[in-house]
């Protein structure tokens, strides 16, 4: 077992326990912080397990959201297998808002620096999944609102004829004295109502 000389401490790291995470590792996990701030969440991690003069050493290469993993239809050991196939599953960080929950239950940990060339191509990977997800929601919304433009232009179209024929009944009721005009009007309506049963 060979740990990591350059670290950095974060917390209160007593105990028979020490937990060292990749940067990487640390800030995925502090961007699925941000991102699900209001949700409790559970994040697999992947990497090594040593035990030595009664201590264990947590060291964390990689990790992953559970249930953004399951929405994308695989589970732990598939995205291991995937990514981070030279390491094992060791356990998982519990996040609730601002509080976290380490393997040993562990608060305090250190950060180590890295390659890392699998939890990059993990980062990407998810970077691409999400993109994928806000283009298919921008294309729904433009369908949407084409849809919609479309439907209002309809409707005022409508309108526009519905309410030139209120004008027309307007004028007949004001000259309904006139037989003439009467003639008109009866004519107008009849071109009106043609034309209104034609557009829909």
């Amino acid at each position: 077992m060979q740990l990591p000389k350059t670290v950095r401490q974060i917390g209160d790291v007593g105990g028979n326990g020490r937990v060292y995470i990749e940067d990487y590792v640390y800030t995925y996990l502090n961007q699925l912080k941000m991102e699900k701030r209001n949700f409790p969440l559970r994040a697999a991690l992947f990497g090594h397990v040593y035990h030595k003069e009664g201590k264990t050493f947590y060291l964390v290469y990689g990790a992953a959201n559970v249930v953004d993993e399951l929405s994308w239809g695989r589970n732990e050991e598939q995205v291991r297998k995937e990514f981070f196939e030279s390491y094992e599953l060791i356990g998982y960080v519990n996040i609730y808002g601002n509080k976290q929950e380490l393997p040993g239950k562990k608060d305090g940990y250190y950060i180590f620096y890295d390659k890392n060339e699998s939890m990059q191509n993990y980062l990407l990977f998810c970077y691409e999944q999400k993109k994928g997800k806000r283009d298919r929601k921008e294309r729904e919304t433009t369908d949407m609102a084409g849809k919609s433009v479309s439907v209002s232009i309809k409707d005022l179209i409508k309108r526009l004829i519905y309410g030139s024929c209120i004008i027309i009944l307007t004028i007949a009721v004001t000259s309904i004295n006139d037989y003439d005009k009467m003639c008109g009007f009866a004519e107008a309506a009849g071109r009106a109502a043609a034309y209104v049963s034609a557009g829909q």
